[in-house]
């Protein structure tokens, strides 16, 4: 845990008699009693609702009205141990999950092209970078389909009867590393091919353009590093498994298939059976 937020979160604790936290060196845990889904949430809730109002953390500014689920209760049926408004995730390295679309078209010719968003310039984070045709983060009680279907309309104006066609192909795991946190990722991918009348428009905010590239343009801004980071691991991994990028033309192959593919040992989700 970083410093400040350590020093934040014992200065927090400090104005309890009845304190919510157990802190040492090594760990921090609810105190005895607080051992149950509703209540873990409940005192994490109060938590990040008075840094907000603190303002603390300049995380807590882009606030989204949406709950992670944090695993790590072997009690619960879904080993979900409490959820966090999405913004207050980072600030503890939570475990957070999301998913990615590739949406491809072939030409008259064979040749595979791929659709790429553009975030729009005013995101709070990356603005302007590259992004798959569509992602989002799976927030508490929702599916990783679910997501992807909601976020295909949303973004890219995909209809539901389009998106539900998007296949599963894997996911990507790797930990998101920055100056004052590292917190571990996975992104769920699917893989959708569009008819070349099928062209996916902005339906938000969030996305400014599409566009739609042959594999050389697609590399060559992969090397450019115009991706936002975990978006460029999606569309590597999409290389990849479509053989574009092989054992034969990439010395680094096997160090690219170990670095999509993080070992990560967080708990995740699960269904708890008898």
């Amino acid at each position: 845990m970083p410093s400040l937020i350590e020093l934040k979160l014992k200065e927090y604790n400090s104005r309890f008699l009845v304190k919510p936290f157990d802190i040492s060196e090594k760990f921090v845990t609810f105190e005895k009693g607080i051992d149950t889904l509703d209540k873990r949430t409940a005192v994490i809730k109060q938590l990040v609702d008075t840094w907000r109002e603190e303002d603390a953390f300049t995380h807590l500014r882009g606030w989204r009205d949406e709950l992670y689920p944090v695993y790590g209760d072997p009690s619960n049926p879904d080993n979900i141990a409490f959820v966090i408004e999405r913004a207050a995730s980072s600030l503890f390295g939570i475990y957070t999950f999301g998913v990615h679309l590739n949406a491809y078209t072939r030409t008259s010719d064979g040749k595979l092209k791929m659709w790429i968003g553009k975030r729009a310039s005013n995101k709070p984070s990356w603005p302007g970078w590259l992004d798959n045709a569509v992602a989002g983060g799976i927030a508490y009680t929702h599916s990783a389909k679910q997501t992807l279907i909601k976020e295909a309309m949303e973004e890219a104006s995909l209809p539901g009867h389009i998106a539900e066609k998007a296949q599963p192909v894997g996911a990507i795991t790797y930990f998101y590393v920055t100056q004052t946190q590292i917190q571990p990722e996975t992104q769920y991918i699917y893989d959708l091919e569009l008819p070349v009348d099928i062209v996916p428009k902005p339906n938000d905010d969030e996305v400014e353009c599409f566009y739609l590239w042959d594999l050389n343009e697609l590399e060559q801004h992969l090397r450019n590093g115009e991706f936002k980071p975990n978006c460029g691991l999606v569309v590597i991994d999409f290389l990849v498994r479509h053989g574009v990028i092989t054992p034969d033309n990439e010395p680094d192959y096997l160090e690219l298939l170990n670095r999509l593919h993080r070992r990560l040992g967080y708990p995740g989700p699960s269904k708890i059976t008898e």
